[in-house]
């Protein structure tokens, strides 16, 4: 038997529908932990299919360190005014702002990195893998994991969330597209620290 207890508590977790929350407490039997874990792999499979829609709408969002020397902004946009004055829209976009002054990302997402830096990375990842007399396939896929590697830590979209690090900052906008039900993306972003 599922409590309404059950559903209030996974709803709160989660932000998802009470429908989609009741479904993931039927399918795990009632168990909170594999429903969280239903939920989440829905929530973000909802993100894939809301990709292509179009975000007009958003807000700007400012984070100052306590200390006064370090500072963030973040550009938040979905798709409606009616989300972007949601308070749980603004703490995400200011949450985002300040995972940025705590993190210092340089790039939005791996795909962000230009080109000719990501050639120089590469070319001095190859002389590194060259001089483990591996094979060719086998110092491909070390290059590739040392350029995920080094510009993941560096891409915003990538990095753990700074409030869960079991998380990274694409997955928390993921849930997020899945609990308000539209397109969200992160835009431009600036630190500051003096």
């Amino acid at each position: 038997m599922i409590s309404a207890q059950q559903i209030k508590e996974l709803r709160e977790k989660t932000g998802a529908g009470v429908s989609d929350v009741k479904k993931a407490l039927e399918e795990s039997g009632g168990d909170t932990e594999k429903a969280l874990v239903i939920i989440e792999r829905k929530l973000g499979s909802n993100a894939g299919k809301r990709a292509g829609r179009e975000t007009r709408a958003g807000v700007v969002d400012a984070y100052i360190h306590s200390n006064l020397k370090i500072g963030a902004m973040a550009e938040l946009f979905c798709e409606t005014d009616f989300v972007a004055r949601n308070p749980d829209f603004v703490a995400l976009a200011h949450d985002i702002a300040l995972h940025i002054a705590a993190m210092s990302p340089a790039y939005l997402s791996y795909d962000a990195v230009p080109e000719d830096i990501r050639n120089a990375e590469k070319k001095r990842f190859e002389e590194e893998a060259l001089k483990t007399d591996k094979k060719a396939e086998i110092q491909e896929m070390i290059v590739d994991g040392k350029l995920k590697a080094h510009f993941g830590a560096m891409a915003l979209m990538e990095q753990p969330f700074v409030k869960d690090q079991d998380k990274t900052v694409g997955q928390i906008v993921n849930e997020a597209i899945g609990r308000f039900g539209e397109n969200i993306r992160v835009g431009r972003f600036v630190r500051l620290e003096l």
